[in-house]
């Protein structure tokens, strides 16, 4: 039987000409890297960067290798994170990350017990939108560095305005996630490893104390 003109689609994308095989593939993927960017608080859009697993390669018997599957890939993965990448969660993360910053996340003990920038891959993921600027100086027997975050009290002000903390007559905006966002929070911090620079830590907090 000869299809009519209504009961013909047109493919008018990459995703359309895959297989179902292909798609199931496409899919599994996608919401794997889709998870793993949130649970890291990373924008999803990054995952267009990401290399796929070997796991996932062979999953899909190396139908995730050919061209029309990637594009495929990409365009899922866009329209996810435009749905996903601006969020509540997300903004509340960033406000959470400025608001319980520490310095000692971005500070390492130097060769002498001096304290030094951490290399950005040695800083922990998602932290690094609390830094405002990194400036270097050159000087004599080197560069100076210096690493300044962004004002804590504004961030800590609106999370407390978002959990009707400060503004007990409105109705909170955003009090659901404020609250998984800061009880996330302290779950990393109770499951993070002891941290390696004591000194660096002990000047830090004393530091705070005389503040």
């Amino acid at each position: 039987m000869i299809d009519t003109l209504d009961e013909q689609v047109t493919p008018t994308s990459a995703y359309d000409l895959l297989t179902e095989v292909e798609r199931k593939a496409v899919d599994e993927y996608v919401d794997f890297v889709v998870e793993q960017q949130r649970k890291r608080h990373q924008p999803v859009a990054g995952a267009l960067n990401m290399p796929i697993p070997n796991e996932y390669i062979r999953r899909s018997r190396q139908a995730l290798y050919r061209p029309i599957v990637r594009a495929a890939i990409a365009e899922r993965i866009t329209e996810e994170a435009r749905s996903l990448d601006i969020s509540p969660d997300r903004a509340v993360h960033e406000f959470a990350t400025v608001a319980f910053s520490d310095i000692t996340d971005y500070l390492k003990a130097g060769y002498y017990g001096e304290p030094v920038i951490k290399d950005l891959t040695e800083m922990p993921p998602g932290k690094a939108c609390a830094i405002k600027s990194i400036e270097c100086e050159p000087r004599t027997m080197g560069m100076k560095w210096k690493i300044t975050l962004h004002d804590k009290l504004p961030a800590l002000n609106a999370l407390a305005d978002m959990m009707g903390l400060t503004k007990q007559q409105e109705r909170p905006v955003l009090k659901e996630y404020v609250a998984q966002e800061l009880k996330e929070q302290e779950r990393k911090a109770i499951e993070a490893p002891e941290v390696e620079y004591t000194e660096l830590l002990e000047s830090v907090t004393n530091s705070k104390e005389r503040a």
